[in-house]
């Protein structure tokens, strides 16, 4: 095309945008007045996410940014000779999704000899002793699987007992199915130089279970387990690299364009050389939010310190550091989360918090001047309440622009009285979908709850009514647990698949209370993208389909709007694009 040829086209897209919609007059920006686009995706069912106008038909593509969304007329004046032009033919379009808390590279990081499979305690430790003894050469004997349902009621827990009866001359470490917990044998404590004398990290939270005579049990909860792991035990890092690898790539292939690292408990520098390689190598194919993890109290004073040396040491443009993760509470599932009232099972007991509210405010405040951002994991009531009133504290504090953004990740168990707080606040509510199916295992957490407080767990849907800011995640690092699709159903039905149901012999999966609780379409998708853009301060870059944001899109041959919601967990994108490049899938 000639100057003056261009010049022409320019002053004639001018012109008919003056006569065009509202909308498209309010798109005339610098980043909309060119001659071509490299992509026009035209007569599609697009939900942009964007409160201005929700729905659109077309999109012009150009240098990585959406430089039109509107109608097909409008998108084909961005059309030339080089421009890729695409019928989507009434397909679906939704913008890049963002995983607000997970594990990428937490995937092989734990070397498991075998998982254990056994419904009864002796089943169990038949597997351990057939494990140990086919396994003599081994060191440790590293197993995952023990349930929270046979073992855990009120005080009681895994004994070291039962595992030094047969293992007696090797350290033995069990990690529970829920993983926030371990069973350790005699051998195990004496190896990690733990004894009746050594004190808990934090009674309540991260702790060494111990009987009434005050001696170990062997159960060891939370950070006292986890600040072993990196000191203790090696990792095969071609398989660990390998297995990051994969996790990526079908976050990617999910449409999952930004990712926000949960943390990798104490193998910081070996993910983050990894992941600082990929990038380098042009091979990491999505945004990585980086973090360091206070689950024990000295690493409180370590986090501000740890973040600025990882951004130093391995940030980039899409690896970065600007979230802390704090471990608030622990679960239900071993008796330590923080709640406002005692567990039914272990009467007076109401757990503990990391930090106190006056503490909280103290961190906030040094967050505030050094301009980092903080994601809070929070399962009990108390350990919500702890959070808000430490937020509450430090905004009055500071009396004016206050830095930190802060996320409270999972919640449980929110008190009534505390869900305006939340938005009052202008706390980002984190939650995982896929948890709010219900299954046998909610057993162990309901006794510790009771039924009025097992009634309303994970009331994501009674805060977006509210009006606050909810996101969404997987957090685990299992792959076929990654879907955000699966997410989006079991966060409208409150119910696992049907398939998971019949895999274990079971009838249809049951579904949890209350039915008030489950979530629209809308929620999930715009909690999974505008939404979940905010705490990492991206919402002006992605997030939704708007002029002069990143073109992050994924595009379905399947409406889920339309289609059967108990089917979503199913879908697989035809395409998607990130930043205007198609990375996966095919546009025809």
């Amino acid at each position: 095309m000639t100057q003056v040829s261009r010049f022409v086209c320019t002053l004639c897209i001018v012109l008919v945008a003056s006569c065009g919609s509202s909308r498209d007059a309010n798109q005339q920006d610098e980043a909309e007045i060119r001659t071509s686009a490299d992509w026009v995706l035209s007569s599609g069912k697009i939900y942009t996410v964007d409160a201005q106008s929700t729905w659109a038909e077309a999109v012009a593509i150009a240098d990585g940014k959406f430089v039109y969304v509107g109608n097909n007329a409008g998108a084909r004046r961005f059309i030339t000779d080089d421009t890729r032009k695409v019928d989507l033919a009434g397909r679906l379009v939704i913008p890049g999704l963002i995983d607000g808390h997970t594990h990428p590279a937490y995937i092989d990081l734990e070397n498991y000899g075998a998982v254990l499979s056994g419904t009864s305690k002796d089943e169990i430790l038949s597997a351990i002793s057939d494990y140990a003894a086919t396994h003599p050469d081994d060191e440790w004997i590293r197993l995952y699987g023990w349930p929270n349902s046979l073992y855990v009621s009120g005080t009681d827990g895994p004994h070291k007992r039962d595992l030094d009866a047969i293992v007696p001359d090797r350290p033995v470490w069990i990690t529970s199915v829920p993983w926030h917990s371990y069973w350790l044998n005699s051998a195990a404590l004496e190896k990690l130089g733990v004894d009746k004398d050594t004190p808990d990290p934090l009674p309540g939270v991260a702790m060494y279970a111990r009987d009434e005579a005050g001696e170990l049990t062997g159960w060891v909860k939370e950070g006292a387990g986890w600040q072993h792991l990196a000191s203790q035990f090696n990792v095969d890092t071609a398989a660990h690299e390998k297995g990051v690898t994969e996790f990526l790539n079908g976050l990617s292939e999910s449409g999952v364009t930004t990712v926000y690292d949960g943390g990798n408990f104490g193998y910081e520098d070996l993910v983050y050389d990894f992941l600082s390689r990929l990038e380098k190598a042009g091979a990491l194919p999505l945004r990585y939010e980086g973090t360091y993890q206070i689950f024990t109290p000295e690493r409180r004073a370590l986090a501000i310190p740890e973040m600025k040396r990882l951004q130093e040491a391995y940030g980039g443009e899409r690896l970065r550091f600007r979230t802390i993760k704090l471990f608030m509470d622990g679960i239900n599932g071993n008796r330590s989360a923080a709640m406002l009232t005692p567990y039914i099972d272990h009467p007076g007991y109401v757990g503990n918090t990391m930090l106190n509210s006056e503490e909280l405010r103290q961190f906030l405040l040094e967050l505030n001047e050094e301009k980092f951002d903080l994601h809070i994991h929070a399962i009990g009531d108390r350990a919500v309440r702890t959070v808000l009133d430490g937020v509450e504290a430090a905004k009055a504090t500071v009396r004016g622009d206050f830095y930190p953004r802060v996320t409270i990740a999972h919640l449980e168990i929110i008190d009534p009285l505390d869900m305006q707080r939340i938005k009052d606040l202008g706390i980002t509510a984190n939650f995982t979908p896929w948890w709010f199916g219900a299954s046998e295992s909610d057993s162990v957490a309901n006794a510790a709850l009771g039924e009025e407080r097992s009634n309303r767990t994970y009331a994501a849907k009674s805060l977006s009514d509210i009006g606050a800011r909810v996101t969404f995640s997987s957090d685990d690092w299992t792959l076929n647990i990654l879907n955000p699709f699966l997410g989006m159903q079991v966060g409208q039905t409150r119910q696992f698949p049907k398939e998971w149901s019949a895999e274990n012999g079971e009838a249809d999966p049951a579904s949890r209370p209350p039915a008030s609780e489950r979530l629209d379409l809308e929620n999930m998708i715009r909690g999974y993208t505008i939404d979940g853009a905010y705490p990492f301060r991206l919402e002006d870059q992605i997030g939704s389909i708007e002029p002069g944001k990143l073109a992050d899109l994924i595009v379905f041959e399947a409406d889920l709007f339309a289609m059967d919601r108990t089917e979503l967990h199913k879908v697989k994108p035809a395409a998607v694009m990130m930043e205007g490049e198609l990375i996966h899938g095919e546009l025809r």
